[in-house]
């Protein structure tokens, strides 16, 4: 939920910051978790053992709404955002051979997933083709642009 006008103006006085610095600041922190390392690192040094900090990535639970997930840059964040709030996770990242795991299948993600996008819709065009029959020899392209 995103935060009440009370809350943002409490926060603003908690922190001493006005609500666009802080803004900046949070949306920069949310996309560093998208480095697995950088989840791992905060893993080793308790840091994600304080309750605190706890709530403080369950306040952050916002950024995970459209309104504030269009500002961020790497989705794989949002994903960690969300992990973060199992404690079975957060002590699994202190393992530095689940952390190189995770980094590994996030770097075949960012790797494949635009030819296994591309590699889908051409499937998926064919099929509807034969299944359409085709005809016209153009296909559904020379159909789309009369």
């Amino acid at each position: 939920m995103a935060p009440t006008a009370a809350e943002t103006r409490a926060a603003e006085i908690a922190t001493g910051l006005p609500n666009d610095k802080r803004f900046i600041l949070e949306l920069e922190f949310v996309m560093a978790l998208a480095n697995p390392r950088y989840v791992h690192h905060l893993a080793v040094n308790d840091i994600l053992d304080d309750p605190a900090f706890v709530a403080y990535l369950d306040y952050l639970s916002y950024w995970t709404r459209p309104e504030y997930a269009r500002f961020v840059q790497y989705p794989h964040a949002l994903y960690f955002l969300e992990q973060l709030e199992d404690p079975a996770f957060r002590a699994a990242m202190r393992n530095p051979r689940a952390c190189e795991h995770v980094f590994a299948a996030q770097y075949y993600h960012w790797q494949n997933a635009r030819t296994d996008r591309a590699n889908a819709k051409i499937a998926a065009e064919a099929a509807a083709a034969a299944a359409g029959g085709g005809g016209g020899g153009g296909g559904g392209r020379e159909a789309a642009a009369a």
